[in-house]
């Protein structure tokens, strides 16, 4: 007697499990998300007391953190 399904399931791989519309809006998503995290960084060090130039750098850096991690979470939920 023979413990293994017949016919296992066969399951797309992941590749195959979005759509490219679905891919474009998890890049938009990531995009919105990481310009929102700027905008916020922006107005945080600037309301501490920053100068614009620093308030600007911390918003560039914050975008690319932003982004980068909702873009690797898309990833892992396989949207990308």
């Amino acid at each position: 007697m023979s413990l293994t399904t017949p016919n296992p399931p066969t399951t797309p791989p992941p590749a195959t499990l979005a759509s490219q519309a679905v891919k474009v809006m998890a890049i938009l998503i990531a995009i919105l998300s990481g310009t929102l995290g700027a905008l916020l960084a922006f107005m945080i060090t600037r309301h501490l007391g920053a100068t614009p130039l620093v308030a600007i750098g911390s918003a560039g850096a914050s975008f690319l953190g932003v982004s980068g991690t909702v873009k690797y979470i898309e990833e892992k939920f396989h949207l990308l």
